[in-house]
């Protein structure tokens, strides 16, 4: 019993971690570009959108690895899971007329497989460690 409400808690808590995340990223991100100002050089460009996705890109791994690390059990499961928050993509989602309506999916997806990276990962250091 003990073992599924640390799998249930894992995975609640990646969700809401995650979602905080990346809504601190969509804050922040914009943040960063106003501050560099209207006359960005090459160099501060690619800069930028390094950080850029960085921001976006590191929390579901991250998360996905902690929840497999806390669930402690079906890790693989966990990380997944932990990224369920990624189905909400179709809400946050810019409404950019050069993008279709449904390019939502690949951020989706990208988190999915983030989350299960990072439990991926997470297991393979545990086989080392042990």
């Amino acid at each position: 019993m003990k073992n599924y409400v640390r799998l249930i808690a894992a995975i609640l808590g990646g969700n809401v971690v995650g979602y905080a995340a990346f809504r601190a990223a969509a804050w922040f991100t914009p943040q960063l570009w106003l501050a560099a100002g209207e006359e960005i050089t090459f160099g501060m460009r690619l800069a930028l959108i390094a950080v850029s996705s960085i921001l976006f890109a590191a929390p579901p791994v991250m998360i996905g690895a902690l929840a497999a690390k806390v669930a402690a059990r079906h890790e693989l499961f966990a990380g997944l899971a932990a990224s369920l928050w990624g189905v909400s993509a179709f809400r946050w989602w810019p409404a950019i007329p050069t993008l279709p309506s449904e390019s939502w999916l690949a951020p989706m997806t990208l988190i999915f497989l983030s989350g299960l990276m990072g439990a991926w990962v997470m297991i393979g250091f545990n086989s080392r460690a042990g």
